[in-house]
């Protein structure tokens, strides 16, 4: 799911004033920290597109369509999606 990039501020605003408001929690450079949260957010937006986008590649290539929303293109999915991440990240 692509995320606006004022959603991914509000996000990274949300959860460094989380981490300051812990107990325990000293920060130093809330702005940088802000910056480089959105950054993680971003990239991790950007992966999990990319695996989509070759789980649904993989999806349609097969000889039988299958219809998307389906139970069994949901379990499909999944499957391919586990697959496709464990090749990626060697798990």
């Amino acid at each position: 799911m692509r995320m606006s990039r004022e959603r991914i501020y509000h996000l990274a605003d949300r959860i460094v004033a989380e981490l300051q408001a812990t107990e325990g929690v000293a920060l130093k450079g809330g702005e940088e920290l802000r910056v480089e949260v959105a950054r993680v957010l971003t990239d991790e937006t950007k992966l999990e597109e990319s695996i989509d986008q070759e789980v649904r590649r993989t999806l349609s290539s097969y000889s039988r369509p299958i219809i998307e929303g389906s139970p069994e293109w949901e379990v499909l999915y999944e499957k391919t999606r586990d697959e496709v991440f464990k090749k990626r990240f060697r798990l």
